[in-house]
């Protein structure tokens, strides 16, 4: 049996539960009372999960875990391990029946079962069963099989090649190629003492030096280099007004040139001080003419370039990085090629000089520097150099070549030697024939399973289903004019009388659902003895005439389950299965925790709006009606003067049920409370103060309105106020009353 909920995180109003340590544990019968909103609902569906063996899809992240009474926890992560539990609540309505079109899900109860087809259905299930472990067995065998080559094959890859030739990333998935390549002839590939010596000496030379790469060079073309200077240096500036003193003087004029964006806005020379002529600076404009400025441009634009075609060239080994026999002749070309590039370097240079020289001679022609372009020679230069490196490279590749034969070669005298001693080739054709054995076991159990299916659903009966349901109908409501019919598409039809019912009440509804549920519960598929059932308020939806009933059926067809949870928010129900739990204990006033067979519990909400577990309070196992004790409740805090949390939390929806239960039994009308309040409460402030008090702090409209909690003096001031007011409507009644709870 489950004997406590250890805990409840993040499940709706079970935030964080924890279960006290002072609280009596579950029994085998279970009655949990508490009003609507309390946490019931969500209660059940804790253990629904459990029962679905999956979490709630509202409430994914939760935690749960219920104890047994032998110490084992189920968690709500592993549900599937959890005891059958059978929950009826709104959420089994909901997906189980459907009233939309007057039918509901079916049901099948094993019902008369042919003899025959029961004697075969057993043969067959235990061939069955004979199949399934004789497979087990022989998937086992094979599994053995192919562990002990997976085995083989990783000792051989690490003993004989991993380890003593230090091939680290080398494994079983590499060395299983080479024995499936060596299993025809083992015998082919097997090594006598010296050769394998000879190719373990070659395997591990590490005389190898790495490869290089071939040297690419790109460069400028000196050619269109000195073409493009040549051109520049003949261009002759046309100005509009030279001014002869700076065509005399290169220097002056470039002087003057550099010093002009100084003076764009001003009349004063920035160098002296003194007041420049009216007319110099159009001078200087008709001096440094626009052709002028291009031609400056474009030298300082080729001189640029000319610099960074000087600073070309290539990156090239060490003489080290090449075999000891190339390195000299690597030396030579490197030296060689060095110097042509030095040369290339010093003719750009002259270049670079004559375009400097131009820009202080911008109206005079100059002539190119003359030199010799070594470009040609520079390219051989290279391809001498790469021709050393690609000899080194082959000499590089040969080494691995040969290296690699003497590894295969390696390689393939141990995956033989594994075929020979291991009996590989043996080993496999044993687990070939156990799968072609484990396949033909798995058909015939395939075939088997449809036999079975076929046999149950002969022996199963949709209208014995059908008849149980209807016995339970007519048990609850003490007659049959509701019942269920099957229909020829095997589905649940509810019937009134002789016709299809199109229309039920909500009652209705609940008692098709519950007396669907026992059918269930009952169907022989699992033993009722070996069932948790969680029923949650079965009588929300129903007549109180109906309440007997219902107790009646809870009583006579789920007593006899493994462990009975029952919660309501009626306090009528809640008496009668009091009366039930009285009859069982003898003594109900005694501590629960010396109670055999029964657990009361009371589920509420808490100051911060999380639900809680408690041991009921001795008030409701001591009064027989809600209106009693919601007196009692009203009459303690009127005499204590104050409360904890909890009670000043509950206390306006206290306040609200006495006064509806006293209005209705008082005042029998038909108008609401506020109608019966203006007879109840003369007084129009007084009136207007209770009604502001039930109603603001007992309806859950908003987050902030449901966590409030009201004024200890507010409290006591309104609840004096209703206890005068029930004793001024009859002062002998009211005090029988409080002689009678308190």
């Amino acid at each position: 049996m489950i004997r406590r909920i250890q805990q409840i995180k993040a499940f709706g109003v079970f935030a964080d539960y924890q279960w006290p340590s002072n609280l009596p544990e579950f029994k085998q019968f279970n009655l949990i009372y508490g009003w609507n909103y309390s946490g019931k609902t969500t209660l059940s569906r804790v253990f629904r999960c459990f029962e679905q063996k999956q979490p709630h899809v509202d409430f994914a992240g939760a935690q749960v875990q219920l104890r047994a009474d032998d110490g084992k926890v189920y968690d709500l992560s592993t549900p599937h391990s959890a005891p059958m539990i059978r929950v009826f609540n709104s959420d089994f309505i909901r997906e189980n029946l459907s009233f939309t079109d007057g039918s509901a899900t079916p049901i099948l109860v094993l019902g008369v079962e042919d003899i025959a087809k029961q004697q075969a259905l057993e043969a067959k299930k235990k061939e069955r069963e004979a199949l399934k472990l004789s497979m087990e067995s022989n998937t086992q065998k094979k599994n053995g099989k192919e562990e002990d080559i997976e085995k083989g094959l990783t000792k051989y890859a690490r003993d004989f090649i991993k380890n003593p030739l230090s091939e680290v990333n080398y494994d079983r998935r590499r060395f299983e190629p080479k024995v499936i390549e060596c299993k025809a002839t083992p015998e082919q590939h097997l090594l006598c003492d010296e050769v394998m010596a000879e190719c373990l000496a070659v395997y591990r030379s590490t005389d190898k030096k790495a490869a290089l790469s071939a040297k690419v060079l790109s460069l400028s073309p000196v050619a269109e280099l000195k073409r493009k200077t040549a051109l520049l240096l003949a261009r002759v500036v046309t100005a509009n007004n030279p001014i002869p003193r700076l065509k005399e003087s290169p220097a002056v004029e470039a002087s003057v040139n550099q010093g002009r964006p100084l003076h764009a806005a001003t009349d004063t020379c920035q160098f002296c001080g003194q007041s420049l002529p009216e007319d110099l600076l159009d001078q200087l404009t008709g001096h440094f003419s626009a052709d002028y400025e291009n031609l400056m441009a474009e030298l300082r634009s080729l001189i640029k370039v000319i610099e960074a075609a000087q600073k070309e060239g290539v990156a090239l080994d060490h003489k080290t990085d090449f075999y000891v026999e190339l390195s000299e002749q690597f030396t030579r070309k490197k030296g060689n090629l060095d110097n042509l590039l030095e040369a290339r370097k010093t003719a750009l240079g002259k270049l670079v000089a004559a375009l400097s020289a131009k820009q202080t001679k911008a109206f005079t022609i100059l002539e190119c520097p003359t030199f010799d372009d070594p470009t040609e020679q520079i390219i051989s230069a290279v391809e001498a150099v790469n021709t050393i490196i690609t000899e080194h490279n082959k000499r590089t590749t040969d080494f691995d070549t040969k290296r690699k034969e003497a590894f295969s070669r390696l390689e393939k005298h141990y995956a033989a030697l594994f075929v020979r001693e291991e009996k590989y080739s043996e080993s496999l054709l044993k687990i070939e024939d156990l799968k072609k054995t484990i396949g033909e076991q798995s058909k015939k159990i395939g075939e088997l399973d449809n036999e079975i299916r076929k046999l149950e659903q002969a022996l199963s009966e949709a209208a014995k289903g059908a008849e149980r349901i209807n016995d339970l109908l007519a048990a609850y409501f003490g007659k049959d004019d509701l019942r269920v019919a099957v229909s020829p598409e095997k589905r649940f039809q509810i019937m009134r009388g002789a016709v299809v019912a199109k229309i039920l009440s909500e009652g209705e509804k609940t008692a098709i659902a519950f007396a669907y549920f026992i059918t269930r519960v009952q169907d022989g598929r699992h033993p009722l003895s070996d069932t948790r059932v969680v029923v949650d308020d079965p009588i929300s939806s129903l007549d109180a005439n109906h309440l007997f009933n219902t107790y009646a059926l809870i009583k006579t067809q789920l007593a006899g389950c493994c462990q009975l949870f029952i919660s309501t928010h009626s306090f009528e129900f809640y008496n009668l299965i009091r009366e039930w739990v009285a009859d069982d204990e003898k003594d109900i006033k005694k501590p629960q925790v010396n109670w055999k067979k029964w657990g009361v519990f009371l589920v509420k909400r808490t100051d911060s709006g999380k639900a809680v577990i408690e041991e009921i309070p001795k008030e409701l196992l001591k009064f027989k009606s809600e209106y009693h004790y919601l007196f009692s409740t009203l009459c303690l805090f009127e005499k204590s003067g104050a409360g904890d949390f909890d009670c000043l939390l509950s206390l306006p929806n206290v306040v609200r049920r006495f006064m509806e239960a006293f209005g209705g039994i008082m005042i029998p009308t038909s108008t609401g409370l506020k109608g019966k309040m203006d007879r109840i409460f003369p007084d129009e402030v007084v009136r207007e103060r209770v009604w502001k008090f039930i109603n603001h702090y007992s309806h859950n409209t908003t987050i902030t309105r449901s966590l409030a909690i009201p004024d200890t003096s507010e409290c006591k001031s309104v609840v004096q106020a209703c206890l005068k007011a029930v004793e001024d409507w009859d002062t002998d009644y009211f005090r029988d009353f409080e002689a009678e709870v308190m």
